[in-house]
């Protein structure tokens, strides 16, 4: 089930929208595991970041709404209809952490 639509042109595979993807539709082995590769996607969009403090609160609310999704699938399965909306807002948030990167990086 494709979960995310890609938004670049880019290569998805190599992006962390492109990884988000696959964490999300691999559907990981254990809601611990996906934590953990959700926080290392905050560390691959906040690299090189000068100011890395200003992106926590993006980062926390990513985290907590992708803890949510991982919940529900575990709960509800990969078919419950609210799950959209919890994906549009990590993605929402993921494109925050990212744009403020960017933004710090110029």
């Amino acid at each position: 089930m494709n979960m995310i639509v890609p938004i670049r042109s880019a290569d998805a595979r190599e992006s962390v929208f492109g990884r988000l993807q696959s964490l999300i539709a691999g559907r990981p082995a254990s809601p611990d595991a996906a934590r953990a590769e959700a926080r290392q996607l905050i560390s691959l969009a906040m690299a090189g970041a000068w100011q890395a403090d200003s992106l926590w609160g993006a980062a926390d609310a990513f985290h907590a709404h992708f803890d949510f999704m991982m919940q529900t699938v575990e709960i509800n399965g990969a078919d419950d209809p609210n799950l959209r909306i919890l994906r549009t807002k990590c993605r929402f948030y993921l494109e925050q952490v990212e744009a403020l990167c960017q933004s710090m990086s110029h």
